[in-house]
């Protein structure tokens, strides 16, 4: 019976139509059959462009438009079977968004549509379309999807090493001499403050008595810094590997002279989970909503009479 109904469609729709006293032909192609309603070559083409330019792809073949169409069809007869239904306003308040975020005026949208050789109605039609499929995926497909936190725990965990290791960081104490006029005189006196710590002097005292840094009043101390925050030869001593938590070293720079203490080390610490649990959770549950997707629709195409002409 449905197979009958459908040869008398595609008949209807390629008849000959008479539409003036001369008796001129119109001759509409049908190129493929979804189910009870047919595709034609005039909304074919008319697709074609909207999809190009959404794409952004002016090179998709025909036949993948087509494929592209009778996706669509599949899923928006089944919103229409649910009683999903987008109204005007809708399409009204997207259009005004998409010329306010394009900055055109009602001309200038008139115009691309002209450009674009669609109509108003054609451009409605396919937004209709868009709108109408989402929310068939929300409701059929995106909201029996959820990420428990401990499938988001888990993922942290098993890649932590690779996606959320952070750079090795210490807390260390600086007391910084900047170059004078005379760089030798200058020199002299960060080795002899140097010379000091090492025989046991208070760091503390010294970076008071002689930092020009601006952490002296505290000791020199300025908190935990992270592998590649310094210059490259500080960093070159407080994350060797052979540095310790005590290790003290007098080490030169462009702009001056650092006396630098390592107070604690850290090699190994990672971005906090609760951090990126939500990044997590939205990558999960990308995955599963595009599988689940995938079955679902598998699942409307299996049950779905689809003959191509094309």
């Amino acid at each position: 019976m449905k197979k009958r109904v459908i040869w008398l469609l595609t008949v209807l729709i390629t008849c000959f139509l008479f539409s003036s006293p001369a008796r001129s032909v119109i001759i509409e192609k049908v190129v493929a059959v979804v189910n009870n309603q047919v595709i034609t070559l005039t909304e074919l083409q008319e697709r074609a462009i909207l999809i190009r330019q959404a794409t952004g792809n002016s090179n998709i073949p025909l036949k993948e438009v087509l494929r592209h169409i009778i996706i669509e069809t599949i899923q928006v007869q089944r919103a229409k079977k649910l009683g999903l239904d987008v109204p005007d306003e809708v399409i009204e308040d997207y259009m005004k968004n998409f010329k306010r975020e394009n900055r055109l005026s009602d001309q200038d949208f008139r115009r691309l549509l002209k450009e674009w050789g669609i109509t108003l109605e054609a451009y409605k039609r396919e937004i209709r379309r868009r709108i109408l499929i989402s929310k068939l995926v929300n409701l059929e497909v995106k909201s029996h999807v959820a990420v428990p936190e401990e499938e988001a725990r888990a993922y942290y965990e098993k890649h932590k090493d690779k996606l959320y290791l952070l750079p090795a960081k210490a807390r260390i104490a600086d007391i910084f001499i900047p170059w004078g006029e005379n760089k030798e005189a200058t020199l002299k006196i960060a080795q002899n403050i140097y010379g000091k710590i090492r025989l046991g002097e208070s760091f503390k005292k010294m970076a008071a008595l002689y930092s020009k840094g601006p952490n002296a009043q505290a000791g020199g101390e300025m908190g935990w810094i992270r592998k590649g925050e310094l210059v490259e030869s500080l960093d070159a001593f407080i994350f060797a590997p052979s540095t310790k938590p005590g290790d003290v070293k007098l080490v030169e720079t462009p702009q001056g002279i650092h006396i630098v203490k390592v107070l604690e080390k850290q090699n190994r610490d990672y971005v906090p989970f609760q951090q990126v649990r939500k990044e997590i959770e939205k990558k999960l549950y990308r995955k599963v909503a595009e599988e689940r997707y995938k079955a679902w629709l598998d699942e409307l195409m299996k049950k779905a009479y689809v003959k191509v002409f094309l």
